[in-house]
């Protein structure tokens, strides 16, 4: 009975042989040009975790209980193997998944003392909200770095047409607890009334080239559902002023 077993055992073994090749030729690389999904060798290990797992309960099941019939002892050792396998792979992905949240908390907690490192304080157009050439602000930065940002409004709705845009200034110097007077000069891609306006602000705190989790890249738009998604912080934006301030 232990040699058939054995037997068994290598046929099992050979088995590996055509699972690479349907491993490899089926669940290559792929995707778009800006995503790609490689599930590679996936099958493979998967089938080698199962194969060690019978292997080891089939032989213990062949020595200790030997009057079993060898074709029962197989069956139920594939099934234990199999249910062992998926139990295996539920612990794995309920402990990556509560990882993966414990990381995301303690970076978003790092993050949140960067939050108000760039403060919108009011803004406004110019010369007014149904002609706009300019828009103007006001911003406080907590911290010294490289200072850039963007602007854009949309007509009614998310899908709105895109009445106007402006990429603001070059990056620039800036101190830290400065106070920042900024000129958006305004291209008008569609005519109409801007209902939503969409401010990024970015602040590089390390030099050009280089990045780091302290730089702050900050959305202030009329509707806010979240205040950081591990790249942007978002803020609501207040009412823009009717006029220029004195």
């Amino acid at each position: 009975m232990l040699r058939t077993h054995l037997i068994v055992c290598f046929i099992l073994l050979l088995v590996c042989i055509p699972v690479y090749l349907i491993d490899h030729y089926t669940l290559k690389s792929g995707g778009s040009n800006w995503i790609s999904l490689d599930f590679s060798n996936l099958l493979i290990k998967a089938y080698l975790v199962f194969l060690a797992i019978d292997i080891t309960i089939s032989t213990l099941a062949v020595i200790y209980y030997p009057h079993f019939s060898l074709l029962k002892t197989h069956l139920f050792s594939a099934i234990i193997s199999l249910a062992l396998l998926a139990l295996g792979l539920f612990v794995y992905d309920r402990y990556d998944h509560t990882k993966s949240r414990n990381e995301s908390k303690v970076i978003t907690e790092q993050r949140e003392k960067f939050f108000n490192d760039v403060q919108l304080l009011r803004w406004w157009f110019v010369p007014d909200a149904k002609n706009p050439g300019e828009i103007h602000v006001d911003l406080k930065v907590a911290a010294q770095g490289r200072f850039a940002a963007n602007v854009k409004g949309n007509g009614i709705g998310e899908d709105g047409n895109n009445i106007f845009s402006s990429d603001g200034e070059p990056q620039h110097l800036v101190k830290a607890g400065e106070i920042i007077h900024y000129v958006f000069p305004l291209t008008i891609n569609n005519p109409g009334q801007a209902n939503n306006v969409e401010f990024t602000f970015f602040l590089f705190k390390h030099r050009i080239g280089e990045s780091g989790p302290n730089d702050v890249s900050k959305v202030y738009k009329d509707s806010v559902d979240r205040n950081d998604d591990g790249t942007y912080f978002y803020e609501k934006l207040p009412s823009p002023l009717d006029h220029a301030p004195k």
